[in-house]
């Protein structure tokens, strides 16, 4: 059931947030430390669930159009304004289904055994690096600061006139975690991923998104024009948007615009030994394309494919604090046991893309 799942998956991370503030005592600890303890609880908790559906789907797949929407969402405040948005415009949100991984400051932790346990008094948690000025040379000055609980995003939807039936009818599946126990994007996807319940067709995209009018239906339409359909996978990176909206009755219209094709790459120096591969869009559509366009790489913040991905290509459990990498460990992935990928004509989403220094 999806809930023995979400018990599983509460119980590794409860047990590895015990171990990691054990090691922390320890005047050895350190990043090597940190990864052996994250293997040895991983090894006890998530190996044996692995092993017990390689290869099989845990649940049947319904072949009714039906969508599932993997969410990984950390200290998002436009979550619910995303999910809003998927609904709103979604063609048949009756058949929607989301599976969110809040990873949140819920306040301060009280019990050093149990994340859960908080104290969301006055301002316990803290904001990222704010940009406050500039210094004597012009640089920018930053700091952090004291600030209330995160918003719950999943709350806000829930209590909206839009949202409320769609959570009374159970299509909302969520994982909290203190954001102090995060452990990065790759794992937050795996977490979202078996949050799975059935679903003909498997969305997985970031939680900061405005979508298109009828969507789902759309996308379903273009995964099916594609030559390799059914192991065919969309993917692309989005154009942004910036700012943000309010109520199911305010939603300012995505403009459909030609897709661009994900076929580049680039490698950049970073602080470690060895360099950086980095996907970039190359050639956009023209628009008079009869078919979408096969390409090499996977976006981890936009992909659409059937539930048979699941099986064929599941998430890693094994990426803890893992962002860099993500995307062509996938797409090496996918490819190789068969599935092929293209972009979409149409950008059907758009994305807050977001400064490093945001807060």
């Amino acid at each position: 059931t999806l809930a023995g799942i979400v018990f599983i998956l509460s119980n590794f991370l409860i047990e590895l947030y015990r171990a990691d503030q054990k090691l922390m005592l320890d005047p050895a600890y350190n990043a090597e430390s940190a990864m052996e303890t994250f293997f040895n609880v991983a090894d006890r908790y998530i190996r044996p669930f692995e092993n017990r559906y390689k290869g099989k789907s845990i649940f049947p797949i319904r072949e009714d159009e039906s969508l599932f929407l993997s969410l990984a969402a950390y200290r998002e405040h436009l979550l619910s304004d995303t999910l809003t948005y998927a609904y709103g415009r979604a063609k048949h949100p009756e058949k929607l289904f989301v599976g969110a991984v809040v990873q949140n400051c819920f306040g301060r932790i009280v019990n050093e055994d149990d994340y859960r346990i908080v104290d969301s008094s006055g301002k316990p948690c803290k904001t990222g690096l704010e940009v406050v000025g500039k210094d004597a040379q012009g640089k920018d000055r930053t700091k952090m600061s004291d600030a209330l609980p995160d918003k719950n995003g999943i709350e806000d939807f829930c209590s909206s006139t839009l949202g409320r039936p769609v959570c009374d009818r159970g299509q909302i599946r969520v994982l909290y975690v203190h954001s102090s126990g995060s452990l990065g994007p790759a794992m937050a996807r795996y977490h979202a991923s078996k949050l799975w319940g059935g679903e003909t067709y498997f969305v997985q995209t970031d939680s900061h998104l405005q979508f298109a009018e009828e969507w789902d239906d759309k996308y379903i339409r273009e995964i099916k024009a594609t030559r390799n359909f059914p192991k065919s996978i969309l993917s692309s990176y989005p154009p942004g948007f910036q700012g943000h909206i309010a109520t199911a009755d305010d939603l300012p219209t995505v403009k459909e615009t030609d897709g661009a094709r994900l076929c580049r790459c680039e490698t950049l120096k970073g602080k470690g030994p060895a360099p950086v591969i980095r996907l970039n869009t190359g050639v956009g559509y023209r628009g008079n394309e009869t078919r979408p366009t096969q390409i090499p790489f996977i976006a981890a913040g936009f992909f659409f494919a059937r539930a048979e991905f699941l099986v064929d290509v599941p998430f890693d459990p094994f990426l803890p604090w893992c962002f860099m990498g993500e995307e062509i460990a996938l797409s090496i992935r996918a490819w190789t046991s068969g599935w092929d990928i293209y972009a979409p004509r149409k950008n059907l989403i758009a994305h807050q893309y977001r400064p490093g220094k945001m807060g």
